[in-house]
């Protein structure tokens, strides 16, 4: 067995909430499962993450893959979780050093091909990553400009999930 994490951060309203994410790669057949609370959209993130690392040349695990959200009493809400689930299965497959994730909050819709999308709530994320004393917050390029000014936080832009 392996075990990754990463963190997110939940939005609801203008008030965010780091979420932690744990991937663990077990024995099994092949399959991903979600769980701790996470919507309709969020559900979907197991195949977008699974062809996004696929298409973007990692190798994605051959076992049974289980994606847990915490804390699991809070809503998960959306694909804003997409980049940190990728990041914390890459990690459990010793893809990504955990050095490279540590304090780091990742916030971002993959697409098919590995592109980092923008989601909404990512100001409010921003800040809720500074409060909590992340050190970076990366976030889909297309909006780094605009948060850097609003925000103070040192974020870091990714267009693409690939290394």
């Amino acid at each position: 067995m392996a075990l990754g994490r990463a963190h997110s951060v939940a939005v609801t309203g203008v008030d965010g909430q780091l979420v932690e994410i744990e991937a663990d790669i077990g024995q099994g057949l092949p399959s991903v499962h979600l769980v701790g609370r996470p919507d309709t959209t969020l559900q979907e993130s197991r195949d977008r993450v699974r062809a996004a690392v696929a298409n973007s040349g990692e190798k994605w695990p051959d076992g049974r893959v289980i994606l847990a959200l915490s804390p699991a009493t809070l809503p998960k809400v959306g694909s804003v979780y997409d980049l940190a689930l990728a990041a914390a299965v890459l990690h459990a497959g010793d893809s990504v050093p955990g050095s490279k994730l540590a304090g780091t909050v990742l916030l971002g819709e993959l697409a098919l091909d590995g592109r980092v999308r923008r989601v909404r709530g990512i100001l409010p994320a921003v800040l809720a990553a500074r409060t909590a004393g992340r050190k970076t917050v990366v976030v889909p390029e297309s909006v780094l400009g605009r948060l850097g000014w609003w925000t103070g936080s040192p974020c870091s832009g990714r267009r693409h999930c690939a290394r």
